[in-house]
Order: C-alpha cells, then structure tokens, then sequence
C-alpha cells in the first residue's frame, strides 16, 4: 500500500512540474502567432484569437487525450490520432526554437534603429520550425548503421574480427509498428552479426497487442545469439507481458544473469521497478556464475554508476535510454544529466561504454538530436 501511495504521489509531483511548462509553451506560442501576424479590426482580431485559443487547447490536450485512447482501444484511428498528436508536441518546440530566433532578429533590428518586417519575420520562423520538424520524423523512421571498433584484453579467439550489433530504444507499440521492425531486421541481418544484444526499452510501455512483433523478432539471425535486457519501458508495459511474448521468440533474456558464449561474458542487468533502485556492482558479484577475470559484456539500460561498473573489470558496458535529447536542444540536458556518457563510444584503460541513441523514439515520432541508429561492433584483441 505504501509503494502505490509513493508512486502516485510521485507520479502528481512529475505532472504537476511538467504541466505548467508545457501549457506556457503553449501559450508563448500562441502569442507569438499573434504578435506576428496582427490583424486591425478589433472584431477580426478577437475571432483570430478565440480560433487559435481553442486550436492551442485542442492541441496541447491531445497527447493526453490520445495517450488515453490508445491504452484503451488499440486501433487504427487512436494509433493515428497519437501519432498526429506526438508530431504536435515536438513541432511546437521546435515553432518555440524558431519563434525565439525571430524575437532576437526583432530585438536587435529595433536596438539598431531599423524596422524590421515582423510579418515576414514570422512567416519564416513558421516555414523554418515545419521544415526543421519534417527533417525530424525523417531521421526518427529513417535508422542509419553506425560502425564502432572496440578493444577488448583477452578477448578469445573466437570472437576476434566478430561482429555484434546493438539496438536500444526501438519504442514498439502505436506508432513503431511490426512492419517497420521488419525492415529494422532485414537490415540487420545484411549486416551478418555474430551475435545481436538489445539494451531495454524494446517495447513502449503501451497496451494494446504486442504479439505481432513475435515474428520479425524470430527473423532475426545472429549465430551466437540473441541478447536482451530490459529498460524501464518495460515496467510500464509490465514485466510479466514483456517476458512471456519474448518466450515466444529466440531471444535470451538476461534477468540479472550470465551467458557465456566461447569464453566471452554477456551479463543482463533487468531495470528495476517503479520507485526501487538496483546496485549493478552488487548484482552483478552476485550472479553465482560472474567470473571476474573473464572478458565480459555488459547490458545495462542507463549509462550510470558506470566508475563502479568500471572498477568491477567489466569490459564493454553498453546501454541507452537517453536518446541523445531526441530533440534540441535537449541534448545539452541529457549530457550534463549522464556526465557526458549519454551518447558515443567512450574509452578508458580496458573500459569501453557506448550509449546508443535509440533506432526509434518516445512521445513525439521526431528526431533532431541525431538519426536513429543500428549500431555494428567490431571486436578486436587490446
């Protein structure tokens, strides 16, 4: 009873600190529109008002309103309507970025004694902040491969030259649907991977039947396995659903487990659930088959407690979840909050960590922080 009078009081805590940012995003919007373009009969001026009032209202409720709709009725209008509604959200950051510029345009013009065409002024910000925003669903649906090499001391014979591709963040559910994984894994197939590892966050914690990403799932093919741990995605959509699909297919969930695959260590790490928090050193010393001295992989979904994680001997920790930003200029927040570990490989003695980016995307179906990614590790002996 206590955790769920702590989740909710969490959960009111979050909203209640999000909310009135979010409507005054809104509103800065709003007013923007109206500085812009000014219209000079009184009548015409409140009309254009009360329109783009009830516009900006209807706009700014419909991710909830869709959020709410898809979880109950998973078809194809809601699945639509959330998409649309997401496509809002990151268009109106982006009419914030724009709009912001078109102020400081204003702003100087005026401090420099000129008079500048506001009208045309908006007008751009408006082409430039849809433009910006259409680049961004693009890159968001369009995944590139990233190739990385990484070193790793001891690293057994059979895995020298092999390669392992990594996802994160794949988002599945009302708007990444089964016939994107689909083309998602016959491109990683062509990448012939030695073994595949997916770092959290597969699913998008959304109802609705996520059986119909069984079968591209079981297409794909890597010969030394397929690798999964979960993000905190999954304890949204609920644990128990997330592992009995994935029973269905040939991946190997690694609940705070061990694989060893020819002398090579791959260790799952399982996110926790809501309000509880793990020790990865901790878990991991406790997996009764860890062996420290052995070459190890590591699938953890956040890149944190990465000095301990390092101290542990771990040689390749690999992990996602902060999606780069997804959007700018949310990237600035993401590096500072993960210590510049948020994206990218990075290297330290015989310690490498990469975070991935993500191959899809959460709340709004846009990136601009950044492609989708599927990313291709060479191994090789330090």
């Amino acid at each position: 009873m206590f955790n769920k009078i702590r989740k909710i009081v969490k959960s009111s805590v979050i909203f209640f600190l999000i909310f009135p940012a979010y409507i005054a995003a809104h509103m800065a919007v709003y007013f923007s529109l109206a500085y812009f373009f000014p219209f000079s009969l009184p009548f015409e001026k409140n009309i254009v008002k009360l329109v783009l009032f009830l516009l900006g209202a209807f706009l700014g409720f419909s991710i909830m309103i869709s959020t709410l709709l898809a979880h109950r009725w998973d078809n194809h209008f809601n699945r639509k309507y959330y998409f649309l509604s997401g496509v809002w959200v990151g268009l109106m950051i982006n009419l914030l970025l724009f709009f912001a510029f078109g102020w400081l345009v204003i702003l100087l013009s005026d401090l420099a004694g000129l008079n500048p065409p506001e009208k045309t002024i908006g007008a751009l910000a408006i082409l430039g902040a849809v433009i910006y925003s259409l680049y961004g669903i693009l890159n968001a649906f369009t995944p590139i491969v990233k190739k990385i090499n990484v070193s790793i001391n001891n690293l057994p014979k059979k895995w020298i030259g092999k390669k392992i591709v990594q996802i994160s963040d794949v988002h599945l559910g009302h708007i990444y649907r089964d016939h994107y994984l689909s083309e998602v894994a016959k491109r990683i197939n062509r990448l012939e991977p030695d073994a595949i590892v997916i770092t959290g966050d597969l699913f998008d914690g959304t109802d609705g039947n996520i059986e119909i990403f069984i079968k591209p799932l079981n297409s794909l093919e890597a010969p030394k396995g397929i690798f999964y741990a979960s993000g905190n995605h999954e304890t949204y959509l609920g644990v128990d659903k997330t592992f009995k699909t994935l029973a269905k297919t040939k991946i190997t969930c690694l609940r705070n487990e061990i694989k060893t695959v020819d002398g090579l260590q791959f260790i799952g790490i399982e996110f926790p659930g809501h309000g509880e928090k793990i020790n990865v050193v901790k878990t991991i010393k406790e997996i009764s088959n860890f062996k420290q001295a052995y070459p190890s992989i590591l699938l953890w979904h956040m890149p944190t407690q990465v000095a301990r994680i390092r101290k542990l001997g771990i040689s390749l920790m690999l992990a996602g979840h902060t999606h780069k930003g997804q959007l700018f200029p949310f990237g600035f927040a993401t590096s500072f909050m993960f210590r510049g570990y948020d994206y990218g490989l990075r290297q330290k003695d015989n310690f490498s960590i990469h975070t991935s980016c993500g191959l899809g995307a959460w709340g709004t179906p846009m990136r601009t922080e950044g492609h989708s990614e599927i990313v291709e590790i060479t191994l090789a002996k330090g």
